[in-house]
């Protein structure tokens, strides 16, 4: 990375020197009183994501940000009395209609969501998360990992698209829940550490799957809340904050959207 290229300093990377002092955001909850407990910030999890020993495709699979999602939503509907972790091994392993087996780089929201939706999934407790350390997938699972019998599977209902750079179908769909969504990313937000971001430089890398989980205003800048999957190390405590309301790429803020899409 080229620590001379000058960063727009709405946000703030890793490499940079200079000490900022955030200033109050008007960051908006979810509303407190569709939640059992505290926060929805505080209610999710950020769960770091790696597939098949290899970080860039951390940034075009699907499987873990989806699961998270699928476990953030179903928490904040009270289908779960708490949270559940979901099993995204279980669809690494038993996906081979689509193209979310066998840590695919095509995976894309869309696919990991169909599976949810069509066939189902385990809790994580049962089926735990292997091919980050293995770099490998195995068979379908007939058993638990300690022999016991697999539990009924979860499904999903069913998915609206949000999308279509309506702003206001976005905020509507973030009072029932949580919106899945893949994003398009540049080189620039693996450096993001903290503040709304914005794309400055850097090559384009691929899809991630990521997760809205709000939207607000810092001195007059607009941005969503964006969970991501990168672990707690990385950015806002595992959230970064992505401008809205302007379009660099064809897709409103400085973020393409692709299938952002919410659960009923």
């Amino acid at each position: 990375m080229n620590n001379n290229i000058p960063l727009n300093q709405t946000f703030k990377t890793k490499s940079s020197k200079t000490k900022q002092t955030s200033p109050k955001s008007s960051f908006q909850f979810l509303p407190r009183k569709r939640l059992t407990t505290g926060s929805w910030v505080q209610m999710n999890q950020v769960v770091a994501m790696q597939c098949c020993l290899n970080w860039v495709i951390v940034v075009i699979s699907a499987q873990v940000s989806v699961m998270n999602t699928f476990s953030d939503f179903r928490c904040f509907q009270g289908k779960d009395s708490e949270r559940v972790e979901y099993s995204p091994q279980y669809q690494l392993n038993c996906d081979t209609d689509s193209r979310c087996s066998n840590c695919n780089q095509q995976c894309v929201t869309y696919w990991a969501w169909l599976f949810l939706i069509e066939v189902g999934t385990v809790p994580a407790s049962c089926i735990s998360y292997k091919s980050g350390q293995t770099g490998k997938t195995g068979k379908c699972p007939t058993t638990c990992d300690d022999g016991s019998k697999l539990p009924e599977l979860v499904k999903a209902k069913e998915l609206v698209d949000v999308c279509h750079n309506d702003e206001e179908l976005i905020k509507e769909a973030l009072i029932n829940g949580p919106v899945s969504t893949a994003i398009w990313l540049s080189e620039d937000l693996y450096y993001y550490e903290s503040g709304i971001y914005q794309h400055v430089y850097g090559k384009d890398i691929g899809w991630s799957s990521c997760e809205f989980v709000g939207y607000g205003e810092e001195n007059g800048v607009k941005f969503w809340k964006v969970k991501n999957v990168w672990g707690r190390e990385w950015g806002e405590n595992g959230y970064f904050r992505v401008l809205r309301g302007s379009s660099d790429y064809g897709g409103e803020s400085e973020i393409e959207y692709e299938c952002c899409q919410a659960i009923v």
